[in-house]
């Protein structure tokens, strides 16, 4: 589902904040059309952002990278394969990992949020037209 958007290369998908130094990538900015998406953030598997150098980025990779990590090993342990992706759904804040070939992407949304509206919304604005 990713690998469309997030195989372009990244200086296509880059674009500018308005503050100096900060890249935001063309996929956050189609996410932040859903008002209760904060941030969202494209990274290689191995943790690196692809596109994004702003501190919620760098907070918001660290809590993707965990939710992987510990969401790989559950799935393990449960016997149910390989991750794809991942929905935690919180009273203050949802996280959502989508997993491609290469690249994960993690997605914060305020907890107010409908959880399952929130999901099919981040799918359908990712989707292959």
């Amino acid at each position: 589902m990713l690998n469309g958007i997030i195989s372009k290369p990244a200086q296509q998908a880059v674009v500018y904040s308005g503050k100096e130094g900060e890249r935001v990538s063309e996929i956050n900015q189609k996410l932040k059309a859903i008002p209760e998406v904060e941030h969202a953030l494209v990274m290689t598997k191995d943790g690196a952002a692809v596109d994004d150098t702003s501190y919620e980025a760098e907070v918001l990779g660290a809590y993707t990278q965990f939710l992987a990590r510990f969401g790989g090993k559950l799935g393990s342990q449960l016997g149910v394969g390989e991750l794809k992706s991942v929905v935690v759904h919180g009273s203050d804040h949802h996280m959502f990992l989508l997993e491609s070939k290469n690249h994960r992407l993690g997605v914060s949304a305020k907890g107010t949020g409908n959880v399952n509206a929130l999901d099919a919304e981040i799918r359908r604005l990712l989707a292959p037209k």
